[in-house]
């Protein structure tokens, strides 16, 4: 019991040795927590004192979490969890430094170094590596994300849950990967955190007035269809989905023909909750042209086929269309390149979720991916909402029946 209460004691103590607050003093004659993002960490260091200062901050922020858990596991022979709580002390201390007020950074660095050292213990010591497909898929992730945005928030964002789902199908459940998921896991919360408090994602309503968010987060809802798939016949499916194509469709109709019906849902309705574009105030909707893609896509092509061109339409157009607005740069016709590589990757990472439940070959993801971002990144005079997974589909049914 003494071992453990020290060990978690030094542990804090590690944690509360800030480099970046001294250094900042020394260097700068200024508080690092008055300046920048106000956290005593690596990358306010870099930028608000210089490299050479970011780099022993960084070294030793990285290694204290660690550096705990050895002291305690080797030197003061104490269990496996208190070695890690030993650990997740240095965290704390590193966010509650007792000498400064209990305010400085937010772990994140020593987080990341318990982290990685978890990983070693799980992929080499215990060796279950991932597969590796898992590890370029990562690396593209990776590289779209910082083509994208440049942030290493939003990269966690999308990298980290992408790493957990890997580590839940790819390894059994022991300690060491039951920690690592609240690692990631607060690693994932101080990045969105950080994104909401810098407002490093944002969409100008101004610029984009028919930008419609909680039609695009609702989105994958509409997999509920392609879901059922699997649960109810292909003729049946069909039917369903034909009856609620011909319920939108049929309202659409109603809109577009009665002045009062039309103003109502599209002008009456509180702005930022109203049911249908300005734009399609004399035309049918967009969610009556998805239905009728995710009609045509199960009439014409197989279930496998019809799923993955459904998938790539709901989660490419959410991504580019989110990502594209908030980081877009680099336009392009009348989309931009950024919101172009986000669809991508989003129907690369989708696809290959597919792959690893439904057997699609890769080959066929990473074909299925561009021909789907393409189609959504040309204009064509057709809805990409009906374009993209029929004539997505229409390639890899294609494409199929060449290689079998």
């Amino acid at each position: 019991m003494f071992n453990s209460i020290i060990a978690i004691l030094i542990g804090y103590v590690l944690g509360s040795i800030l480099p970046a607050y001294f250094l900042g003093k020394w260097l700068k004659q200024f508080d690092i927590r008055e300046v920048g993002t106000k956290n005593a960490g690596t990358t306010n260091v870099i930028k608000s004192v210089g490299v050479l200062a970011g780099i022993p901050t960084a070294i030793y922020d990285v290694s204290k979490g660690v550096l705990a858990i050895m002291i305690a596991q080797h030197l003061l022979k104490t269990s496996l969890v208190i070695a890690y709580l030993a650990g997740f002390a240095a965290i704390l201390g590193h966010i509650f430094p007792f000498y400064i007020g209990f305010k400085s950074g937010q772990g994140a660095a020593t987080s990341t170094g318990i982290l990685l050292y978890n990983l070693y213990q799980i992929f080499f010591v215990a060796r279950n590596p991932l597969q590796v497909w898992d590890l370029v898929l990562l690396v593209i992730v990776i590289l779209v994300m910082i083509l994208i945005s440049q942030t290493q928030e939003l990269i966690s964002v999308a990298v980290l849950p992408l790493f957990a789902y890997f580590l839940i199908i790819r390894t059994p459940l022991s300690f060491e990967t039951a920690t690592t998921f609240v690692l990631i896991a607060y690693l994932f919360y101080i990045a969105v955190y950080n994104i909401l408090k810098f407002q490093l994602f944002s969409i100008n309503i101004a610029v984009y007035p028919d930008f419609r968010l909680w039609r695009t987060l609702l989105r994958p809802a509409a997999l509920a269809f392609p879901l059922l798939s699997f649960f109810i016949s292909h003729s049946a499916l069909v039917t369903l989905i034909g009856v609620v194509l011909a319920i939108f469709f049929i309202t659409d109709i109603i809109r577009i023909l009665n002045k009062k019906v039309g103003k109502f849902l599209i002008k009456d309705i509180k702005k930022s909750f109203a049911v249908y574009k300005d734009k399609e105030h004399l035309r049918i909707s967009s969610m009556t042209l998805f239905l009728l893609g995710c009609f045509l896509s199960f009439l014409l092509f197989e279930r496998n086929i019809a799923f993955t061109a459904i998938v790539f339409l709901i989660f490419g157009d959410m991504s580019a269309k989110i990502l594209g607005l908030a980081y877009g740069r680099h336009k392009f016709f009348n989309k931009t390149l950024e919101g172009s590589l986000a669809h991508f990757i989003a129907c690369i990472v989708l696809g290959y979720i597919l792959h690893i439940y439904l057997g699609v070959p890769i080959p066929l993801i990473f074909i299925g991916s561009f021909i789907a971002t393409l189609i959504e990144a040309v204009p064509f005079n057709i809805d990409d909402n009906l374009s993209v997974p029929v004539i997505t589909g229409a390639v890899l049914t294609v494409i199929t029946q060449l290689i079998k």
